[in-house]
């Protein structure tokens, strides 16, 4: 019996490997807005726009600060989704979880607080992704943020 289910397992390994690192696979009720470009969220809001729709994020204070509260604030146009969500990645180094429900407090315009995850690394990149639930599908919006480590 336990010959048996090391057979089984060498031969599901290797595949539920190769599913884990595939980044071909797309879902079906995602909708991928392109990067936002040429903004700097460090001085205003950043606004971007797909098919239509639109979305402007603001984030304070400005410059942005690591390990500090900030406010997110979010107004939409062209979409209206029954949640909002705030996802914030590291891109050059794994910063664990950090995702925020916002809410909205007028028609169009959501709000909630985050903090960015102090970081060792000189330079610390990051990608902002707003996450929108709207009908059973997602759409997220990506921004890019970059920010120094500056010692006193």
């Amino acid at each position: 019996m336990i010959n048996r289910l090391l057979q089984l397992s060498a031969l599901l390994l290797p595949l539920a490997l190769m599913t884990g690192c595939d980044q071909t696979q797309t879902d079906a009720n995602v909708t991928q807005w392109p990067m936002t470009e040429n903004c700097d969220l460090h001085q205003g809001s950043c606004r971007a726009e797909f098919e239509g729709q639109s979305l402007t994020l603001k984030i304070s204070p400005s410059p942005i600060p690591v390990a500090r509260p900030l406010g997110v604030e979010v107004v939409l146009e062209g979409i209206n989704p029954s949640s909002v969500q705030m996802d914030i990645s590291g891109i050059n180094m794994y910063m664990g979880y950090n995702r925020v429900n916002l809410n909205s407090t007028k028609p169009d315009h959501w709000v909630g607080t985050s903090m960015l995850a102090f970081c060792t690394a000189e330079t610390m990149q990051w990608q902002i992704t707003l996450m929108l639930e709207q009908n059973g599908q997602q759409i997220q919006i990506p921004f890019p943020l970059e920010t120094r480590n500056r010692t006193p």
